[in-house]
């Protein structure tokens, strides 16, 4: 596909990095000469090329480079720890690691720029349909990263799927806001290419620099998990800053509370799309244009085409277990037959371990994560609830809810909450009866802690497992 885009529409800008611009030509160009090179270093079809960089040109090269050559791409997110990047060097089998520097666990480590030495003419060795292409590590909140692995037709019921659901984008601008390891680029690879899509590159996402990049590269479409948007409205510069050439926001990644939803729709006055996923499923609901405000601030939207949604044994107020399966969804996870059978169901169904219900209309409703479930004297409590009704208050920027362990209730809500405004924060007194007076009171949190910031993990989310820490002060 990128051969032919490349012949024509050779010109078009693929990527941008600060003041340099690749286009569809120049990649197609660059990622031969990685193929030539990886071929000569001794990689075939089915090994595997693992790739820590930064977002920079030489992560797209190199990962269609790999493809061309049926190798297999695996992406190791910058922000892991060295014990982290030698679990996935050394589980993968990579043979080749691309890097700038040192790399635990790998047997050959490759400079970025070695890779255009290879010759002009790679083989012809690209994969079959059910061939592994991209090995998307999870960001390990729950254990471990385990990476899931998406064949060459994942890769491409992914830009059918997309297509369906938006078939007139084409040429559209977007910032590369999350690490290019991220499922949101490595599976969707196939739909940038197709439409044509201009994306800016960011080594290091900011609020302040993504808005300067809006502007100034006129970025037509914004994309990012809840927390980035939010961090964007709260910079002193939003204000300043000219967002006329946005044309639509979509929000992914972790649960975006209403009130949010409401606040980007009337600060950027564009469409806000909220879709759901996981790193596994690639792909699975989202809203669509024309829904109601309802429907986009309080669901997560109808199932995409091609994707069956159930919710499993559903409580009396309707709360279940989603599960979802696609051709879309990953194939399983590289090297791991048992986390693959404990996640994927006989009928094919993965399992993301979060709760919800479907409404009247078909809409997803999430009602939280099934290990993040917490009881508090015999009460379900979902802290994703509770954390939609503390981010309705208009001081509340950024909130965290967790169980911790109680000696009489057996676990008990503490709440962390960033202020909107540091200088007038809201008082904890303040916080609670605002909570009291909208859910039930077994609900609300027993404790409330006022934090200057929210410790995010790799992808933007709160990290609840470094919360959980703090909570047991």
């Amino acid at each position: 596909m990128l051969r032919r885009v490349a012949a024509s529409s050779p010109d078009e800008i693929a990527f941008v990095d600060d003041a340099s611009r690749l286009t569809y030509a120049d990649w197609d160009r660059a990622s031969d000469r990685a193929a030539s090179f990886f071929w000569n270093a001794g990689a075939r079809p089915g090994d595997v090329v693992a790739l820590l960089l930064p977002p920079s040109f030489a992560y797209p090269v190199a990962y269609l480079g790999a493809a061309k050559i049926g190798c297999v791409t695996a992406g190791i997110n910058p922000r892991f720890g060295p014990s982290e990047v030698e679990n996935i060097v050394t589980g993968s089998r990579a043979v080749v690691v691309v890097s700038d520097g040192d790399v635990p666990g790998a047997d050959r480590v490759v400079a970025p720029e070695e890779l255009a030495s290879g010759e002009d003419e790679p083989p012809d060795a690209s994969g079959a349909p059910e061939d592994p292409l991209a090995i998307v590590y999870t960001s390990g909140t729950t254990g471990s990263p385990k990476g899931a692995t998406f064949t060459v037709a994942n890769i491409d019921a992914v830009r059918r799927i997309e297509g369906a659901l938006e078939p007139t984008l084409d040429r559209t601008s977007g910032l590369q806001a999350t690490p290019m390891t991220h499922m949101g680029y490595m599976t969707k690879i196939a739909s940038h290419i197709a439409r044509r899509s201009k994306t800016v590159l960011m080594e290091r996402w900011t609020a302040r620099s993504a808005l300067e990049l809006i502007e100034t590269e006129r970025i037509t479409h914004i994309g990012g998990v809840p927390t980035q948007l939010a961090l964007m409205m709260m910079d002193p510069a939003f204000g300043r800053s000219d967002l006329s050439c946005v044309r639509s926001i979509l929000i992914g990644g972790a649960p975006a509370s209403p009130d949010l939803v409401r606040q980007i729709r009337e600060t950027f006055g564009v469409p806000v799309q909220v879709r759901y996923s996981s790193t596994e499923l690639a792909l699975c609901t989202a809203t669509r244009a024309g829904d109601s405000d309802r429907t986009v601030a309080e669901t997560v939207g109808r199932p995409l085409p091609e994707v069956e949604l159930r919710v499993l044994q559903p409580k009396s107020d309707g709360i279940g277990e989603v599960v979802a399966r696609s051709p879309a969804m990953m194939r399983g996870y590289w090297n791991d037959q048992l986390a693959t059978r404990e996640a994927i169901d006989p009928e094919g169904f993965f399992h993301p371990g979060d709760l919800g219900f479907v409404d009247d209309e078909g809409n997803l409703c999430l009602a939280g994560r099934t290990k993040e479930m917490y009881i508090r004297g015999g009460y379900n409590v979902y802290p994703v609830e509770v954390e939609n009704v503390l981010r309705e208050h208009p001081k509340v920027a950024l909130v965290g809810v967790i169980g911790v362990p109680d000696p009489v209730l057996g676990e008990r809500g503490k709440a962390f909450v960033v202020a909107n405004d540091p200088a007038d924060p809201p008082s904890v007194e303040e916080l609670k009866a605002f909570v009291a007076a909208r859910i039930a009171d077994y609900k609300a949190p027993d404790v409330i802690a006022l934090r200057a910031e929210l410790p995010l993990t790799s992808m933007f989310k709160v990290d609840k497992a470094a919360l959980e820490t703090d909570g047991m002060d």
